[in-house]
């Protein structure tokens, strides 16, 4: 029967099938096996206690929605003297879809919210989270028999709230390990305690933010590993102070009463007007409108003139020295004219000075991490329905780990 090819479920047959105008193909199917096997004791039984027929949803056949109409056969087990259900390999106990339609949609989720998804799909959104809840049993811990190098970084579960997940990752699969509900010192322990402590004495280097308790526990659970301060993140804080004193700037400019001066004072909000990117990004990357407006800035502002050419020279300094000892000694000269500017960051830096020179050994950055972070800010965005951390954390190995 060319439907049999259509549907491709080995081991089942099609007793028959309606075309259904607005509903769709309703195959009516039967496994070809004979006999089932007693879950209870093992024993094959052929004999046939009771019929079960209910509707399952399958995957489309040429855009139109196809329903099994599945006979689950009882059968008695002669050792056991009970009845039990046959197993169908296709479609899971109580469930209302086959294995291989809830596949397609958990690879729909991965660049989709649960929604729309749904809507597509013509499932119940409460599907669709038994679906997820389901695949979350195949999550398996991923392998870290051959971890090297560990990145660990922080994702706000809730912006704006403080509430962060900790994020470890592969930094040479660039593979997601795992997503912590709390960036908490305990937790973190508790997770890395769990890999045992074969795997944390092969760890050789973890690359972090600049939080300290993340480079106090490394250095007590992997005190074989070099903690490298992720070159990033020190770009991150020069630019927040860099945009600090660009609105301490503003407010200077929108205190002043001289009447005198007015024109002046308009000027120079016009310069600030927007100019955040112009400051903060690459200047490599700037666009023409952003090139004339830092001129503009430059030529207004002496103290934002100085923060932004030394902000470009510490991202020179990453980007090309060639080993430690030359990083430790540009940054020495780095600092030497920069902490008169640049006092926080300056301070930073000194207090990570170790971890910081650590990155020109091999260049490790938590950069992968960062591409993770922004998947995961992705999943968040897009909604995908998650209701709490649980089903976060489900949406998010499903991107690296499992594939459907």
């Amino acid at each position: 029967m060319i439907l049999d090819k259509f549907l491709n479920l080995k081991g089942t047959c099609i007793q028959g099938y309606l075309h259904l105008e607005n509903i769709g193909i309703v195959c009516r199917i039967e496994s070809k096996n004979q006999k089932a096997t007693c879950p209870r004791c093992g024993l094959e039984s052929d004999k046939l206690h009771q019929n079960h027929r209910h509707l399952v949803k399958d995957l489309p056949i040429s855009g139109q929605p196809v329903y099994l109409q599945i006979n689950r056969r009882q059968f008695k087990c002669d050792n056991c003297q009970r009845p039990f259900s046959e197993e169908l390999d296709f479609v899971a106990k109580k469930r209302t879809y086959t294995k291989r339609l809830a596949a397609n949609i958990l690879e729909q989720l991965k660049e989709g919210d649960i929604l729309n998804v749904s809507r597509i799909n013509d499932v119940t959104e409460e599907e669709i989270q038994r679906m997820i809840e389901d695949i979350a049993e195949e999550i398996t811990e991923p392998d870290l028999s051959e971890l090297k190098r560990l990145g660990i970084d922080e994702i706000a579960l809730v912006k704006g709230q403080k509430n962060y997940c900790a994020v470890l990752v592969n930094l040479d699969t660039g593979k997601l390990i795992a997503i912590l509900e709390k960036r908490t010192q305990e937790e973190l322990r508790e997770t890395l305690t769990g890999w045992g402590k074969e795997v944390l004495e092969q760890i050789e280097e973890v690359s972090i933010d600049l939080w300290l308790p993340y480079k106090n526990l490394v250095k007590e659970l992997m005190p074989s590993a070099e903690v490298v301060a992720d070159r990033f993140h020190v770009m991150k804080q020069i630019n927040q102070e860099l945009d600090e004193q660009r609105r301490a700037e503003k407010r200077a400019v929108e205190a002043q009463k001289n009447k005198k001066q007015k024109a002046e004072k308009e000027a120079k909000l016009e310069v600030l007007k927007r100019s955040k990117y112009s400051l903060l990004k690459n200047e490599e990357d700037l666009t023409e409108p952003q090139k004339i407006k830092l001129e503009a800035i430059k030529e207004k502002f002496p103290n934002l003139k100085k923060m932004q050419e030394l902000k470009e020279e510490l991202r020179t300094i990453y980007e090309t020295s060639k080993n430690p000892t030359e990083g430790l000694l540009s940054i020495s000269e780095w600092l030497a004219k920069s902490s008169s500017v640049f006092t926080k960051s300056c301070q930073t830096i000194r207090n990570w000075f170790g971890e910081i020179i650590s990155y020109f050994e091999r260049r490790t950055t938590n950069g992968v991490v960062e591409g993770i972070n922004n998947k995961l800010k992705l999943i968040k965005r897009r909604g995908y329905g998650f209701r709490n951390f649980r089903n976060f954390w489900v949406r998010s190995m499903l991107s690296w780990h499992l594939v459907c």
